[in-house]
């Protein structure tokens, strides 16, 4: 454990942060289960693919939360935390490839990394020892290379990446 915890937390938080984690990914599997619908366009385009960014973000906290101890996190439980979020990522877009009027994008699974690294960050400032001013400026970065990313896989851009994420 690292020398900054702030006391032990209850156990019932832990569990439901995991059951939480787990509701969500259900959430994100549903979602990816859907035909694309929306007004289409690059707009669209843009907002639906940077929307994996939030999305994994929100289970790399849940997930963090659920691997605290005593009231900090291992080097090690956040490395898991994030090879867990990126594999849900690979098993999403595995399973959009599968969905009707889905298709199956990488460079949707580098945004879910950004965005779990990005909401790691902003946790550890919000939650861990760390300066929140500095995490939140850690947070936004992530935000932008993850919002270039998916501006620069616009057609307008030349399409960098294909794919309907």
């Amino acid at each position: 454990m690292c020398a900054w915890s702030s006391g032990a937390e209850p156990r019932p938080i832990r569990w439901l942060a995991g059951a939480l984690a787990v509701a969500h990914a259900a959430w994100i599997w549903t979602l990816s289960s859907q035909s694309i619908g929306g007004p289409g366009g690059e707009l669209w385009s843009f907002l639906g693919n940077s929307f994996h960014f939030v999305l994994f973000g929100v289970l790399a906290i849940l997930l963090a939360e659920s691997c605290r101890r005593n009231g900090a996190w291992t080097r090690r439980a956040l490395l898991l935390v994030l090879a867990v979020t990126v594999a849900y990522g690979v098993v999403d877009e595995l399973h959009q490839r599968a969905t009707p009027g889905r298709s199956s994008d990488p460079a949707d699974v580098v945004v879910d990394f950004l965005g779990a690294v990005g909401a790691l960050a902003l946790w550890w400032g919000v939650r861990g020892p760390g300066r929140v001013g500095v995490a939140c400026l850690r947070a936004t970065g992530m935000a932008a290379i993850a919002a270039a990313l998916n501006l620069f896989r616009l057609p307008r851009f030349g399409g960098l990446f294909r794919g309907d994420g």
